[in-house]
């Protein structure tokens, strides 16, 4: 475990062996030792700690409404891509260009005022385990017995290798996971001149990552990444994508069992301070034929509202969806 702090048998050893003559000083040593021991165990858990949730944003669930965190603000630093501030403050890339329209969407930026979406409507449904919502690129994790939700950024199947919705379960955590492609994407390389092998060992060249969670959906995963510029997109075969730091977090802090719910629901409407808000995300292409509209009537129904036909912040953010947090 990188950066932490193990107790030092020479110490203890040393501080026993000068008081060995007097029974007495005997009983000191032990105390002392004690008092160390205690303290170095005190020291090594809050680095522990420290060391697994520096990336993890951890919010507190609000005891009424549906809304948790905060939006913030930053600058670009200087050649800095939207990759990299995605990776600073643990948004997609998605996530970041569609709460501002002004940047340019190549990766590149300079010297931008650029928005942070870190607020969330919580998604619909029981605040258990894990939930995927595609259509936010987000997956959340519910601890069991905290009020609190951790959640992640996260690259999902492109279009033609959709991830699957429905609910699973974890069934195996792997550290420093092999990957065998399957034949399909073994013949997908093919097609376009490259070449998988059969199997890609663990290691820096592996497109899982160091860490992968199985779950109950044979060859669909949760796992890492050797690329850190999908995070956000519709990258992968069908599997859930994370940053290196997230998925070393989740898959120490997520038991075998857990539930995992996949949704993909791009209309949230929740309460906040009392009010009613919205936030919406751009469709997936696999809902051709369906409209953020007809979604939008359907939760209004469902939460029981009307007389928003004409609510101008909701036309704007159906004509371009922001994923920003709107009062209506």
């Amino acid at each position: 475990m990188p950066g932490l702090v193990k107790p030092n048998p020479g110490i203890s050893k040393i501080s026993i062996t000068c008081f060995t003559r007097v029974s007495k000083y005997t009983v000191m040593a032990n105390s002392l030792q004690v008092i160390l021991t205690k303290r170095l165990f005190i020291l090594f858990f809050l680095q522990a700690l420290i060391a697994f949730s520096t990336n993890a944003t951890t919010l507190v669930l609000p005891p009424t409404g549906d809304v948790v965190g905060d939006v913030q603000y930053t600058l670009s630093e200087v050649n800095e891509t939207i990759d990299e501030v995605g990776r600073r403050f643990d948004v997609g890339y998605n996530e970041i260009v569609r709460a501002n329209p002004q940047i340019n969407s190549s990766r590149s930026i300079i010297n931008s005022r650029l928005v942070i979406p870190g607020q969330y409507i919580l998604p619909d449904g029981p605040r258990k385990g894990i939930v995927i919502n595609l259509a936010e690129y987000r997956l959340y994790y519910f601890p069991q017995n905290e009020n609190v939700v951790i959640t992640f950024p996260v690259g999902i199947g492109r279009s033609g290798w959709n991830t699957p919705l429905g609910v699973t379960k974890v069934v195996a955590k792997v550290a420093n996971p092999k990957w065998r492609p399957t034949g399909n994407l073994r013949a997908e390389a093919e097609k376009n001149g490259d070449f998988l092998p059969d199997e890609f060992p663990s290691g820096p060249y592996n497109p899982l990552g160091q860490y992968a969670l199985r779950l109950g959906w044979p060859t669909y995963l949760i796992h890492g990444t050797n690329k850190l510029d999908g995070i956000g997109m519709r990258v992968s075969a069908g599997c859930i994508r994370m940053f290196p730091d997230d998925i070393e977090y989740l898959y120490r802090m997520v038991p075998l069992g857990t539930s995992v719910r996949v949704i993909n629901q791009p209309i949230k409407i929740g309460r906040k301070d009392g009010a009613w808000v919205i936030q919406i995300h751009p469709l997936l292409s696999e809902q051709r034929g369906k409209t953020l509209h007809s979604l939008l009537n359907k939760q209004l129904k469902n939460q029981h509202i009307s007389n928003l036909e004409n609510n101008k912040i909701i036309h704007n953010e159906l004509a371009y969806p922001t994923g920003l947090i709107r009062k209506i």
